[in-house]
């Protein structure tokens, strides 16, 4: 008997080994996946494709701009800094490659207000991900150019297990395509819509925001606000959420305060609506707004009219429904609070007591016991 049947042996009287298996599986597969797909990035889209380039991502140059390079301080010595600028002309650079060159379509997945985007797999290194094609006629119809070339300088520059990665982008002479990771389970917004009360449990939620946190998390610390956290933005790989959409996103350095009217308004803090300065806390807003809706199936300021909408989140509270626990209450008042000052940080909301609850005991998010099993699986 192998080391394998034992363990299904001794464990088979615990109705969930067999989900806890497929999870194993399932995560053991997308840990393989992974690691050739870094061993693809690193080795294969820095070379030359035929004989044109695939511009990897971080291979950008860095523009001075006032806002986003302010000149050092006195007694500060200028520093590169992290996230450079593309220039906007480079999104519409002459031909790179062509899709057909590289990849081999697979699917359709979606189509979005700017893009359509596919399933693709690598002809060369053989890896599945997903082409996002914008049409260029479309970035000049309605001057997207400097919000494109902020989502490829921005996503390609974060590297973290909740935030999709940007492999790079070419272009063909009507069209700028990007790179994407595949997530293989699509939008947590249409999972939600599939759940049977359209909504998750509290444990699930639960699991949820702690991924979303800890990629927000990290974007914070390399001072970069994401703007709009919504489901539709939220992608999955295995019950492993991936942030996506970086396109209005902004380097905010020395957590400076940014005036600029933007994100979708169901997930607005007041002090965007109210059009007054704000920070990276507009984000812990919107997870408090996610948290509400991923475990009541809709957001706490809806009316049909985004005018009604922006006035109660500026003026009005919010309800919650009787099945919603005390601390799933507690931790989503901590975070919509309409002054930015008193909403949790990333630190506390980690050590709340809701998120901490489900911790050990979330099949979706328990660490610990996954990667030993994965192990076990070997």
């Amino acid at each position: 008997m192998t080391n394998l049947d034992q363990i299904g042996f001794i464990l088979s009287i615990d109705k969930d080994w067999q989900n806890l298996v497929e999870k194993c599986q399932s995560i053991d597969s997308n840990i393989k996946n992974m690691q050739t797909r870094l061993t693809f990035t690193i080795g294969q889209m820095n070379k030359e494709i035929g004989n044109r380039h695939i511009i990897p991502a971080y291979q950008v140059e860095e523009e001075q701009s006032k806002e986003e390079s302010p000149l050092p301080q006195q007694g500060e010595s200028p520093r590169k800094k992290p996230v450079n600028l593309v220039k906007q002309a480079q999104v519409l650079a002459p031909v790179y490659s062509t899709i057909s060159e590289r990849f081999q379509i697979c699917k359709f997945l979606g189509k979005g207000k700017f893009s359509d985007v596919y399933q693709a797999q690598d002809k060369q290194s053989k890896i599945i991900v997903a082409l996002k094609v914008i049409p260029k006629a479309t970035i000049q119809k309605y001057g997207m150019e400097k919000q494109l070339a902020n989502e490829i300088k921005i996503q390609g520059y974060l590297d973290h297990p909740n935030i999709l990665k940007l492999f790079g982008y070419f272009q063909e002479w009507s069209k700028v395509v990007l790179i994407l990771e595949y997530a293989t389970d699509g939008e947590l917004f249409k999972l939600l819509k599939k759940q049977p009360k359209k909504r998750f449990s509290e444990q699930t939620v639960s699991g949820y925001i702690r991924q979303i946190i800890e990629g927000i998390g990290y974007m914070h610390s390399k001072n970069i606000i994401h703007r709009d956290i919504k489901p539709e933005n939220i992608l999955i790989t295995h019950s492993l959420l991936k942030i996506a959409d970086m396109g209005l996103s902004t380097y905010n350095p020395a957590n400076q305060v940014r005036q600029s009217f933007c994100g979708t308004v169901d997930y607005m803090s007041p002090e965007i609506a109210a059009g007054r300065d704000y920070d990276h806390t507009v984000d812990l807003w919107a997870i408090g707004i996610l948290a509400f809706e991923l475990c009541t199936g809709e957001t706490p300021f809806y009316e049909k009219k985004k005018e009604d909408t922006m006035n109660k989140i500026i003026y009005s509270g919010f309800e919650f429904p009787n099945f919603i626990s005390e601390e799933c209450k507690n931790f989503v008042r901590a975070l919509v609070q309409k002054d930015p000052k008193k909403r949790l940080s990333i630190f506390q909301i980690m050590q709340h007591s809701w998120i901490q609850k489900y911790e050990k005991e979330s099949t979706i998010f328990n660490r610990d016991l996954l990667n030993s099993m994965v192990k076990l699986l070997k």
